[in-house]
């Protein structure tokens, strides 16, 4: 019950940065609190793991390959990364970051995240070696 409370709280967090730096001009013409709120959902039963460092459950990982299908450029995985950043940034535990970069690898899903923390550059992400441009949010 308790991670649920978490989820809304990072969220609201989220959204509310989000949709500031968006009206600002801040961020890209594509919807990046879109994409954020669907990672939020869908990593939404990862919780326990990447709090407490249970088991993955079969819902997790569901939700880690449907967010690894997003992150389909390097600006996509640049906004997943500041998107996870920005949720687990309040998780104040040295053991959280290490969990989420592991669930794709306990979950048998071939996308790879680096261990995400509040000093991780998110813009170092090198996983294409398209051009686009990198998303500031």
């Amino acid at each position: 019950m308790a991670h649920h409370f978490l989820v809304f709280l990072s969220l609201a967090l989220l959204i509310s940065s989000l949709s500031i730096q968006y009206v600002l001009g801040a961020a890209p013409l594509d919807d990046p609190v879109s994409t954020c709120i669907t990672v939020a959902i869908k990593l939404d039963p990862c919780l326990q793991y990447i709090i407490k460092g249970d088991g993955p459950t079969e819902a997790c990982c569901t939700g880690v390959s449907d967010v690894s299908k997003l992150g389909q450029s390097k600006r996509d995985r640049v906004v997943i990364c500041l998107c996870l950043q920005k949720m687990i940034i309040n998780l104040d535990s040295k053991d959280i970051p290490p969990r989420v970069a592991e669930l794709p690898n306990k979950c048998g899903v071939s996308y790879n995240m680096p261990p995400i923390d509040k000093n991780y550059n998110c813009n170092k992400i090198s996983m294409f070696s398209d051009d686009e441009g990198v998303v500031l949010i």
